[in-house]
Order: structure tokens, then sequence, then C-alpha cells
């Protein structure tokens, strides 16, 4: 695998700090809003089998947070990137790299542990904790449970998003 290309500014780093700070706020809509309609579908999925309902009947989870069904859909992930993050207290203290792009659809943030108050860090200054990863679809770059459990296996990396049941 050739190295990515690094980008500096790119949409995905807002994403992934919006993400996580949704989780730290249990926002159950914005962490809807920031995953890829795969790892939708597979948290429906999920919520279907655990709450002994038809597929039919979980899928289509809105996320206007009128949507009764957003929170326990969206639950056991939270618990996961919580527990996978060292707690709820330590989410604001992961700084996001610049992104890499994988290719045209695929790119990557690493969380950086104990960021602190420093904004620029040389790439030589720190060490990833995690990888967040993100699919380009329908003009917005979205995080992708199956991306990132892929993308962190090659890193040697833990799965940020956890082992989610």
């Amino acid at each position: 695998m050739r190295s990515p290309k690094i980008q500096f500014e790119h949409p995905t780093q807002l994403a992934a700090s919006t993400f996580l700070r949704a989780v730290a706020e249990n926002d159950a809509a914005a962490m809807w809003e920031k995953l890829s309609r795969e790892t939708r579908g597979l948290l429906e999925g999920l919520y279907a089998a655990r709450s002994a309902v038809a597929l039919q009947h979980a899928a289509g989870v809105e996320s206007s947070g009128e949507d009764a069904r957003l929170a326990e859909v969206v639950a056991p992930l939270r618990v996961s990137v919580i527990a996978a993050l060292g707690g709820a207290e330590r989410m604001g203290g992961f700084g996001v790299s610049g992104a890499r792009l994988v290719d045209r659809a695929t790119a990557y943030v690493l969380l950086l542990p104990d960021f602190g108050e420093e904004r620029i860090v040389a790439e030589t200054d720190w060490r990833p904790s995690h990888l967040v990863a993100f699919v380009h679809e329908s003009r917005e770059w979205l995080i992708d449970l199956g991306r990132t459990a892929e993308l962190s296996a090659e890193a040697d990396l833990p799965n940020p998003l956890g082992v989610t049941r």
C-alpha cells in the first residue's frame, strides 16, 4: 500500500471533532448525521436484532430527533467509542491530525491523545492512539465503521468505534 497523501485542511478534521463532541454530549442526532449510509444500515440492523423487530421496522431512522429509535440505534456505538477512548471526560482531550487521503472516496484522520492546548505539533512529537476513516458520499465525508476497522487493523491501531453489539 502506498503512503496516503496528507492534507492539512480537510473536512474530515471538523467532522471527526464534531462526531467526538456529539459522542461526549450524547447528541444522537449529531452522531447520526456524521455516519455513512452503510454504517447507519449496520446500526439499524443491530437495533432490529437487539429489539427483535423486523428489519423494515428498524430501517429509515431519521436524524431529526423526533424519531424515538434514534437514541437506541446509536447507543451501542456511543458506548463503544467512549470505552475505546477512555471515558467521556477524555473525549475533549484528543487532537485530530491532518487528513490522509487513501483514494478519491476514502480518507482518515488520526486521533492524538492528551493533545492539550497546542494547535500545531510536528508529527515527530506525537503518537496517534486511534484512526477514524471516512467515505465520500452525497458530497460529504462521513464516518464509516467498516473502513475504520479495516484501516485501523492495517495501521496496527485499536478501532475507536469499538466492538458494537
